[in-house]
């Protein structure tokens, strides 16, 4: 039997991918965009009154928004669970879309451009680049 080997893995880098740069800088205004509009959502549904499904609902887009920016800071800072959370907040977010789009509560042209959006940094966050920052150090 002959052993088996596997290669070494390349160390990370030393210095920040301008991808991550990036990717951290749009999750992280994408994230702030999405809480600053979900908590002005959240005091006009309040005030006037709305029903208790649109007010989880703000809450559920306002804690998703949160997450957004704590995977920047994380992915920022070369975690393994900062790029695996971004993931999850972009699959999210196309899920959504596709459900808005379907019911009719996103016009087309919203649709497409949050899909694309998503989807480029889906793109971006599984590339070589990011997935070496991400890597434990040593």
């Amino acid at each position: 039997m002959r052993p088996r080997y596997s290669r070494p893995e390349p160390p990370r880098p030393e210095r920040r991918p301008p991808t991550v740069w990036v990717i951290c800088l749009l999750l992280a205004a994408l994230g702030l965009l999405g809480a600053f509009i979900g908590a002005l959502l959240l005091q006009d549904a309040v005030s006037h009154g709305e029903e208790d499904e649109f007010i989880a609902a703000v809450v559920l887009s306002l804690l998703l928004s949160a997450t957004q920016v704590a995977s920047a800071a994380g992915l920022f800072f070369g975690r393994r669970w900062g790029r695996t959370g971004a993931l999850f907040v972009c699959a999210a977010h196309i899920v959504v879309i596709i459900v808005g789009a379907a019911t009719d509560s996103l016009g087309s042209g919203q649709a497409w451009s949050g899909v694309a959006v998503n989807g480029a940094l889906v793109f971006a966050l599984l590339g070589p680049k990011v997935h070496d920052w991400c890597r434990p150090p040593g």
